[in-house]
C-alpha cells in the first residue's frame, strides 16, 4: 500500500449543463435515474480509463457490452481513487415517454430535425433535468495531481456537465470514525460496525454512510466543529472485493 501521507483529496462540483439519463431501476419498461452517480461511470467520464463498453458503440446483444471496470482501471487502481457523486442541492426531474425520442448517443451542435421512429415498445423513463449539482471526491495515493477537466460528459446520452476543482489537506488518522460520503460496497474491506445506510443500485450497490473503526483520510474541508470534514476508510480502492 502507498505511504498514506502522501495523499491528495480533490474535490469535484459537477453541474449538469442538460437532462442526465441513466438507468438505476428498470421495473418493467419504466426506467428511473436515481439522483446518485457511480464511480463506474465517473472513471470514464474524467477520462481516467476507457473500455469498449463504454467507448466503441457495438451491436445489441453482443458479449463485447459487458463492462469490464475491473480491467479497465487495473493500471490505475493502486494509485487513484474516485468516489460516487452525491446531490449538493435539490434534484429536479422530468418523465417522457421513450418511444416518442431518439435514443442516441451524440447530441449535435447544429440543428437536427428530429425523427421518431416507432418501435412498438413504450416505456417512461425518469430523468435528472439541468442545473443539477453533484459532489465527488478524487483521492491520488501518490501524491500526483491527475488530470482534472472542466467539463465531462455522463449517462446514456452523453450528457456534458462542468466540473469545478479544490483541493484539500486530507489528515490519515486512526480509531472510531464515520464515513459520511457514498461509496461502493464492493471499494470496501469491510462494512461499518453500526449507523449503516444503504442503497440498492445498478450495477453496485452502495453504502451512503457508516461507522467504522481503524485507519481513515479526514479530508479537511472545515466549517464550524469541522462539521463539513469528509471521512473515509483508508484502504478504500474501487472494485477491491472484486479483485481479491
Amino acid at each position: 500500500m502507498k505511504n498514506q501521507s502522501s495523499v491528495r483529496a480533490f474535490e469535484g462540483v459537477l453541474e449538469m449543463m442538460s437532462e442526465l439519463f441513466f438507468a438505476s431501476l428498470e421495473p418493467g419498461n419504466n426506467y428511473t435515474t436515481k439522483p446518485l452517480i457511480l464511480n463506474t461511470a465517473l472513471y470514464y467520464a474524467l477520462g481516467y480509463c476507457s473500455g469498449k463498453y463504454v467507448n466503441v458503440p457495438v451491436k445489441k446483444g453482443s458479449a463485447k457490452q459487458n463492462p469490464t471496470y475491473v480491467e479497465d482501471t487495473s493500471s490505475l487502481y493502486s494509485d487513484l481513487y474516485v468516489t460516487p457523486a452525491k446531490p449538493v442541492n435539490k434534484i429536479r426531474f422530468a418523465s417522457e415517454i421513450t418511444n416518442a425520442r431518439s435514443d442516441e448517443y451524440i447530441q449535435y451542435n447544429k440543428y437536427e430535425k428530429q425523427m421518431n421512429s416507432p418501435t412498438g415498445k413504450y416505456g417512461v423513463r425518469k430523468q435528472i433535468l439541468s442545473g443539477g449539482k453533484f459532489v465527488f471526491f478524487v483521492l491520488s495515493f501518490d501524491g500526483s495531481e491527475p488530470d482534472l477537466p472542466a467539463y465531462i460528459r455522463l449517462g446514456k446520452k452523453r450528457s456534458k456537465a462542468s466540473v469545478t476543482w479544490s483541493e484539500y489537506p486530507v489528515a490519515v488518522k486512526n480509531g472510531s470514525f464515520f464515513m459520511n460520503h457514498p461509496v461502493l460496497v464492493d471499494d470496501l474491506t469491510h462494512i461499518p460496525s453500526r449507523d449503516i445506510s444503504f442503497k440498492r443500485m445498478q450495477p453496485f450497490d452502495v453504502i451512503e454512510r457508516g461507522g467504522f473503526e481503524g485507519e481513515y483520510f479526514q479530508i479537511q474541508k472545515g466549517g464550524k466543529g469541522n462539521k463539513d470534514d469528509v471521512q473515509l476508510p483508508a484502504s478504500i480502492r474501487f472494485l477491491q472485493r472484486i479483485r481479491s
